[in-house]
């Protein structure tokens, strides 16, 4: 941690010790009565990171938090994703991703480490990822849960437990749980109508949330719920920097070059859930929920121009030769092609729960689920076909299903040499299935009559007449998938697990978990998990956690394979000089072997924790925790790899005109040290309930062991550059802090939260700092600083108003600098904390029912 990260701690300790010493001295001889927290603002009971049945935020061995459905409402997000991003400070997720393989999946990143190690559950039960690998900066591609597709309006708390849990929950959680618990109600309802937008333009967003409770026979219930949420697209481009045009050409001179769109995208999402429950007789209880969601979402990628571009130092242009995509014909001034996503969603879980003070409590349970994502490329074209290319193709679609069957076993028993005892055992199957479903269309990615043909053949008596660039065989933005790109892959899991939590004396407890599972592709895996805790006194107590962890490849990661055009552009310039195809392949395929492609190993993960827990007579709390995560074998994609070698062993593999490789592969060793630090105070002021909080995560990654180079034909080849290690290291912000208030009167409350992101980084030179070949260099962000408020106001007992104003002071990022706006018309970064498209203002009206 860098010595500048203490004068924040020490600001911190200050806010968080005022708002604690606030809360006690209320609590004095003539304060009254203690103001009653609602529950889950201080404290508040908790299932995960224990089988003990009253073990709470503040009693727990290992750092647990809850997020009440007030404090998720009273955010303004308009989905679980953002909202969690508001409130918790181990939270991270850039929320301006726009780029073609990440605008679409909305995951869940603890201890700023990379979405696949962090394990999304719902009413206790694993959550399926999507089909889609999904590129989210500054993080590996990777098949992650999207948690929007869960309405809202569905969610009755979220437990964020931050420590290692393979042991307890299986693969992912290696970073910690997030644990989506689900309305139970009966009775009662809500309906809500929110619209706003963006202050600077664009995002304009309907939002309609509604939930209902309805009786299910004497004692049990069915809860509906429905979110929709549909917004229009953000642009934030400004004036394209590069030569657009020829050298000669006067366009160059009096074309628009605000011509382009970058910003978030446009989203148009469903979302629907019903959760009940029913008792069958005395102690046994059936329960299930079902879930399905559809979600789209369109925007644009990187603009094509008339002049060609490549990867020349800076000026990325050579202005006396058109671009290898050009098709003037339909587009005579260049164009920007924009991608649709779509994503059909569905889960469903049903079980039975036998439950006696006697026998314990037994879960045996059955779920599914299921996700499609498919994708078109629209103003496109494939310039094998020139003037009678279509502009359209679709990409195809990837699908995947997951099937769990899950018994566990819960008892509490009271022994002679324990204050209280919890015992837990169980037993999980799993079948994983992904694969590709439709292919492309053969219209974008075919080489038509004018395939290999050179331009300037195209232009006989022109300037462009003497220009020898080749026409590549494909359409100009993200191939479809080939034929020869199919494939499915599936795998089996079977496991067990077995757990003790003991309260050995007043003061001290302990835990003890361990798991074994079994993998089809992969063997065996066993797995710990150790906790403790001592209280010295009522309000000090101290904890601490070691475990292991294990994460299986996804079965994307194995099956993928992706057959293309090489691309001038890369943020490295490491893009191709000259036009090929080029062949992401299966990391065990035997083709890929002589690449230095091999089969991957699991990452395996070692974690330690340590904190303290305080707590004061009143409602006041403040919870430390340190923690080292060590991974090991880490996935990564290689850089890519290209030059004679590469296109020599190409070449004898049988695949003649193949100049670009890449795979994943285990790529080096990794450890993050963070403190995560959590104060709440809960006070009466003036005639109102005051809330306080304040919470801040510090983070420092490092890593070792790298793989830089495969063996390619006897030559050793670039595999993992400096950049890619620079980016585990410092694409994301080293601190989050987060400090605010809510103070409820009568019918109104007002909410309002500082949040603060520490620096980070954008990395593309193999060496620190240096420029890469087309002109990129590295660049630090400054921290940012943001204050989000709402106001509500209670009408009557049915109606209330509310206004959320998002980013207040209308603040951005840092922009890029000139030369790292790689496609010319942007001026923000993809790993923007908080995005980039400024003041969010919203507002809506609710109705209980």
């Amino acid at each position: 941690m860098s010595t500048s990260s203490y004068p924040r701690l020490t600001v911190l300790a200050a806010l968080l010790a005022g708002a604690f010493g606030t809360a006690q001295a209320q609590q004095g001889p003539n304060a009254g009565p203690a103001p009653i927290a609602p529950e889950g603002q201080i404290d508040s009971v908790v299932v995960l990171g224990s089988a003990r049945h009253d073990a709470t935020v503040l009693s727990s061995s290992a750092p647990v938090d809850v997020i009440t459905p007030q404090q998720l409402k009273e955010t303004g997000a308009v989905s679980l994703n953002q909202a969690l991003a508001q409130l918790h400070p181990s939270f991270n997720f850039p929320q301006g991703q726009n780029a073609v393989k990440g605008q679409g999946v909305r995951s869940a990143s603890l201890r700023g480490v990379s979405p696949a190690y962090t394990l999304v559950l719902v009413n206790g039960k694993r959550r399926h990822t999507a089909a889609q690998l999904s590129g989210t900066d500054p993080w590996p591609a990777a098949t992650v849960v999207d948690l929007n597709t869960i309405p809202l309006s569905a969610v009755s708390r979220i437990e964020v437990l931050r420590d290692g849990a393979a042991a307890q929950y299986g693969s992912d959680a290696i970073a910690g749980v997030v644990n989506i618990v689900l309305r139970e109600n009966a009775t009662g309802g809500e309906a809500a109508v929110h619209g706003g937008g963006y202050s600077d333009g664009g995002g304009h967003t309907t939002a309609v949330n509604a939930w209902k409770g309805f009786r299910l026979g004497r004692d049990g219930f069915v809860t509906l719920s429905l979110d929709r949420l549909k917004n229009t697209q953000v642009d934030r481009s400004e004036a394209d920097w590069r030569q657009l045009f020829p050298n000669g050409d006067p366009r160059n001179d009096s074309f628009d070059r605000k011509y382009g769109t970058w910003g978030q995208a446009e989203r148009s999402n469903w979302s629907a859930l019903a959760n009940g429950e029913v008792p069958l007789s005395a102690g046994l209880v059936a329960y299930g929920w079902i879930n399905g969601s559809y979600k789209s979402s369109s925007n644009h990628v990187n603009p094509e121009r008339v002049v060609k571009a490549v990867t020349n130092n800076a000026t990325v242009t050579d202005g006396t030769r058109l671009g290898e995509n050009d098709i003037l014909a339909i587009y005579p001034d260049g164009y920007q092609p924009w991608m649709d996503y779509r994503a059909r969603d569905g889960a469903a879980a049903a079980g039975l729960r036998y439950e006696t003070d006697s026998f314990g409590k037994l879960d045996v349970a059955v779920s599914l689920g299921y996700n499609e994502t498919a994708r078109d490329t629209y103003n496109t074209g494939n310039p094998a076909y020139g003037a009678a290319t279509k502009t359209h193709f679709y990409l195809g679609s990837w699908k995947s299903d997951t099937t769990s069957l899950t018994a566990d076993y819960v008892r509490q028993l009271a022994t002679a040499w324990t204050d209280s005892l919890a015992l837990s055992a169980g037993l999980t199957g799993r079948h994983e299935r992904w694969r590709t479903g439709d292919l492309g269309d053969p219209a974008g990615y075919s080489g038509g009559p004018l395939a290999g043909q050179i331009v300037g053949s195209l232009y006989p008596g022109t300037r462009y007449a003497a220009d020898t660039t080749r026409i590549p065989g494909s359409g100009s933005s993200t191939s479809g998938i080939k034929p020869e790109d199919a494939g499915e892959i599936e795998r089996n899991v079977a496991g067990a697990h077995a757990g003790i939590d003991a309260q050995l004396t007043r003061r001290w407890q302990v835990g003890a978990t361990a798991r074994y599972e079994h993998y089809s592709d992969f063997g065996g895996t066993g797995n710990f998990r150790l906790t403790s805790r001592f209280d010295a006194t009522p309000s000090f107590a101290v904890r601490g956690t070691v475990s292991s962890g294990f994460h299986a490849p996804s079965l994307a990661a194995l099956g993928f394979q992706s057959t293309g055009t090489t691309s001038n552009w890369s943020n490295s310039g490491s893009g191709a000089l000259t036009p090929g195809q080029t062949r992401q392949f299966r990391p065990a395929d035997p083709v890929a072997a002589p690449f230095g492609a091999r089969p991957l190993d699991p990452e395996k993960s070692r974690t330690y924790s340590f904190g303290a827990v305080l707590r004061s007579d009143g409602n006041a709390s403040l919870t430390i925790d340190a923690y080292r995560l060590k991974v090991d074998d880490v996935i990564i994609a290689t850089d890519t790899l290209q030059g004679a070698t590469v296109t020599a062993a190409f070449n004898r593999a049988g695949l003649n005109g193949f100049t670009q490789a890449s795979y994943y592969l285990n790529g080096w060793n990794s450890r993050t040290d963070g403190l995560d630090i959590i104060g709440k105070s809960q006070l009466r002021a003036g005639g109102g309930l005051l809330d306080l909080h304040a919470s801040a995560s510090f983070l420092r990654t490092r890593v070792s062991d790298v793989q830089r180079f495969v063996t390619i034909g006897g030559a050793q080849v670039l595999a993992v550059g400096n950049a890619k290690v620079r980016d585990a290291e410092w694409g994301t912000p080293k601190n989050k802090l987060l400090v605010g208030a809510r103070y409820a009167i009568g019918d109104w409350n007002v909410d309002g939260t500082v949040t603060r992101f520490g620096k980070y980084r954008y990395n593309v030179g193999d060496v620190a700092g240096s420029v890469a070949a087309n002109g990129n260099t590295d660049q630090v962000f400054s921290p940012e600083t943001y204050l989000d408020t709402s106001i509500g106001y209670r009408l009557s007992e049915r109606w209330k108003l509310d206004l959320v104003v998002q980013n207040v002071f209308n603040r951005y990022p840092d922009k890029y600098i000139t030369a790292n706006r790689s496609s010319g018309i942007n001026p923000f970064s993809f790993i923007a904390p908080n995005g980039a498209s400024g003041r969010f203002v919203y507002a809506g009206v609710s109705y209980k029912l």
